[in-house]
């Protein structure tokens, strides 16, 4: 053999070269160089991971070779985790392509989806790197060609359909906790991993799950019925949290919201508080820790999955200053506000404080204002009525800007209640049609009432047909349902037809959501737990409320029951008599038509201005008064304008 060694030797590394396999690229490696945003202030840009760290290493986990075959990531709303998930199904795509599963709760989800974010994606992938993966012509809105065989698929999760008759290797549950069961009790989460079953025997699969948090059942590990999906596969995860270092003292740390102190005056004053030496990380400070910060793995062990927390501490979309905002706004919605905040925000599930507080510990927070007086700050003052047999129960309540309500009168009017014009009804309609003195001394009515028609019906639609200012409500149990609806017409003339003039009307109240709200308030602390102000919605009872009326605002409990594999939700009463909850319910109900959540802040100063006298000013008057209280000077009515002749255009003619 004549061949040089030498020659022998680059012919050999040459030929090593082209047949050894080229190493899959890692996905976070891959994002960086193909994925170009479609949304955003970033839009056009190619994604970076200096943008969103905590997206690196959940990427690092759903790499062709990380051994995992399950992603958790319990998120709050703007983290770029839906932004990951779809790139993710353009990697499998490319890299190692074969059927994939992107599966969403609802029809126009999928299709929002779809128009709004992975066809553009798939459009400027392809058109920057010159990449003809997707086969345009074999695709459609709910299935992507990539191969002769080989498709990604978008599915309903409400629909059966879409989870049967695939065979897919790689899963994306987006939303998860949305997904509901269907009608027979059958799991949507069980037929989608069914689609898995050829990959289990080998564990080659990989799923990743998403979504916002929902509803806490109470339950610890999260096995109660009705908790929320994503957190309950959280907890069985490693559950990492990313903390950051603190600028003063170097201590790593999770960012959380009892840690956040907040100057509601000025937001952008917001700061995190170090949990060791207190130091106060302002939003600089926070950016910067952000991205130099990790995740850290509370638990370990062969059957704990990566669990991946994301919440908008972490999110450099999100600061502290946007935090305060919406932690401030949700503190004026009640129960629904503090559910959003801690799914939307703090990605953290919550739980609805649907049992009532002792009544016993509400009896010790009475205070000490005038009964049958309308406090300071009592700007809309309405009334709810509960119909029964042998009486009426009345509740009149004063709300303010901030959901705060006193309880100004609790009566009960016995009596016959079969005729709208005797027994109990002449005793309501004397009461209600008082003038109430408020803190100024000015004497106000009622600026709406509501009765109860669940009872005695046609008597209490007469009776409200009759007076100004006057409902009769009808309570609609179930989630989901607003405080006060679009009512119906109910009374008709003697062919059958309902009257357009003159006729009654029947407003449907949404129970549950009031309940929800109501007995939220009931549990928040305020200056007679020592706190330094009462927050807002809390609740003021006067000292001459008995404990009978604490018993009935308390009478019913929130119960979650799983009955045929459904969930099931429903108040359910503790006690017989809950006649003076009925009352503040549709007494909310009221004040929300009147305006409660939808005013803004001028229009409640202009209420504020009609309904509170302005502060007459003295010697001693403190400056804002003083000035508050000064005069204007007083500009001289203009003139109206003189009338002049009209223009006769006939004499004009020529």
């Amino acid at each position: 053999m004549n061949a040089h060694p030498g020659a022998l030797r680059v012919v050999a590394n040459v030929l090593a070269d082209a047949i050894r396999p080229v190493p899959p690229m890692p996905f976070q490696q891959w994002i960086g160089k193909n994925i170009v945003l479609v949304d955003g202030d970033r839009k056009g840009e190619f994604w970076s991971a200096e943008d969103a760290p905590y997206l690196t290493e959940i990427a690092g986990c759903l790499s062709q070779e990380h051994p995992c075959n399950l992603v958790t990531v319990r998120k709050s709303q703007q983290t770029g985790v839906s932004i990951l998930a779809m790139a993710w199904v353009l990697y499998i795509a490319e890299m190692c392509p074969d059927n994939a599963l992107y599966v969403a709760p609802g029809i126009d989800l999928l299709q929002d989806l779809n128009s709004g974010k992975l066809q553009p994606l798939i459009d400027t992938w392809q058109e920057k790197t010159g990449k003809r993966v997707v086969d345009a012509s074999g695709s459609t809105t709910y299935t992507k060609k990539i191969g002769q065989d080989t498709f990604i698929y978008l599915g309903n999760a409400n629909t059966k359909k879409d989870l049967s008759g695939k065979t897919v290797r790689y899963g994306v549950k987006d939303e998860v906790s949305k997904w509901e069961l269907f009608t027979d009790g059958s799991d949507p989460e069980t037929l989608f991993f069914g689609r898995f079953t050829a990959f289990r025997r080998q564990k080659n699969y990989k799923i990743l799950e998403l979504s916002t948090p929902e509803l806490d059942s109470g339950d610890p590990l999260g096995e109660g019925p009705g908790h929320c999906r994503i957190d309950r596969s959280f907890r069985r995860s490693d559950q990492r949290f990313w903390h950051i270092r603190c600028p003063e003292c170097g201590t790593e740390q999770v960012q959380l919201d009892q840690n956040l102190i907040i100057d509601r005056g000025h937001p952008h004053r917001t700061a995190m508080a170090c949990v060791k030496c207190g130091h106060r990380i302002s939003e600089m400070e926070r950016v910067v820790a952000v991205r130099q910060g990790r995740y850290i793995p509370t638990l370990s062990g062969p059957d704990r999955h990566p669990g991946f927390h994301v919440d908008a501490f972490m999110s450099l979309m999100m600061s502290y200053e946007a935090i305060a905002e919406d932690r401030l706004a949700s503190e004026g919605k009640g129960e629904t506000g503090a559910k959003d905040y801690h799914n939307l925000v703090l990605a953290l599930p919550y739980q609805m404080k649907g049992n009532a507080p002792d009544h016993i510990r509400l009896m010790e927070r009475r205070e000490a204002y005038q009964p049958e007086t309308i406090p300071a700050g009592g700007l809309l003052f309405v009334g709810g009525a509960d119909v029964q047999g042998h009486g009426i129960y009345l509740e009149l309540v004063a709300f303010g800007q901030d959901r705060q309500s006193w309880t100004v009168a609790a009566e009960y009017f016995p009596g016959a209640t079969d005729n709208p014009t005797a027994g109990a009804w002449v005793l309501l309609d004397a009461f209600a049609a008082r003038e109430f003195p408020d803190a100024h001394g000015v004497l106000r009515k009622l600026d709406a009432l509501a009765v109860d028609s669940g009872y005695h019906t046609s008597q209490v639609l007469e009776w409200c047909r009759r007076r100004p200012d006057t409902y009769a409500v009808k309570g609609e149990p179930g989630r989901g349902r607003p405080a006060i609806s679009q009512p119906q017409r109910k009374s008709v003339t003697r062919k059958g037809k309902r009257k357009r003039y003159g006729s009654t009307m029947s407003w449907p109240v949404g129970t549950w959501s009031l309940k929800a709200e109501f007995y939220g308030n009931l549990h928040k602390p305020g200056l007679a737990a020592g706190e330094p102000c009462d927050p807002p919605g809390y609740c003021h009872f006067h000292k001459e409320l008995g404990e009978e009326y604490f018993q009935q605002i308390t009478a019913e409990y929130f119960e979650q029951k799983l009955l045929r594999g459904k969930l099931y939700e429903e108040w359910r009463p503790r006690r017989a008599d809950n006649h003076w909850l009925d009352c503040r319910i549709y007494s909310m109900a009221m004040a929300e038509h009147l305006g409660l959540s939808r005013m803004t802040d001028s229009e409640w100063a202009k209420l504020r201005a009609e309904r509170e006298p302005v502060v007459e000013a003295d010697l001693l008057a403190p400056a804002p008064i003083a000035i508050r209280a000064e005069p204007k000077p007083e500009t001289p009515a203009a003139l109206p304008p003189k009338k002049t002749e009209a223009e006769n255009r006939w004499k004009k003619r020529r």
